[in-house]
């Protein structure tokens, strides 16, 4: 409805006005998200998930992409970690949950415990491109750059958020 009206701020305010006050639906959360993905919100993104992982602490894909926003801008760093760290004890095979993980071990300066986590993952895993980037940028900080070169080329496909983008200079400088 809001959409037709061609407001984006009335768009929005109605999503979270329906999230809020009808919790069982997430459709509202999911195009909230969609939003803010498309626009590049990293915080708008992070308000998302924090919503949704309090609507449900076991949905391990919430808790996961809130630790990774949460790094991303460096808000409360330490639950961030111990996000990370426990979505990824409940599934470390799951490639983002992963990357999630490696990434908040390199930020606690734990670059190669970070690379263990993703050489645990299937080779076809480390080509999906978001697990890819993660995964050259710790390469590119651990100094392995000739593997880093391929992983961050496969990494620039996926949809990086601003503060990804960064990382992705950052890294390719390095190399």
């Amino acid at each position: 409805m809001a959409s037709a009206w061609g407001r984006e701020k009335a768009k929005e305010d109605l999503l979270w006005f329906i999230g809020e006050r009808c919790p069982r639906e997430h459709w509202a959360f999911g195009e909230l998200a969609r939003l803010y993905q498309a626009r590049g919100n990293t915080l708008g993104l992070h308000k998302v998930y924090a919503a949704l992982a309090n609507l449900d602490s076991r949905n391990l894909h919430w808790k996961n992409n809130l630790a990774a926003t949460s790094m991303l801008l460096r808000l409360n760093l330490p639950a961030a970690h111990e996000l990370a760290r426990e979505t990824y004890a409940q599934n470390p095979d799951d490639g983002i949950i992963a990357s999630t993980y490696a990434y908040s071990l390199h930020l606690q300066g734990r670059t190669k415990e970070g690379l263990g986590a993703f050489q645990k993952l299937k080779p076809e895993t480390l080509d999906e491109p978001l697990v890819a980037f993660y995964y050259g940028l710790l390469l590119s900080a651990a100094g392995e750059t000739n593997e880093a070169v391929k992983y961050l080329a496969l990494g620039s496909k996926s949809e990086l958020l601003p503060e990804e983008r960064s990382l992705m200079a950052e890294a390719s400088k390095a190399l």
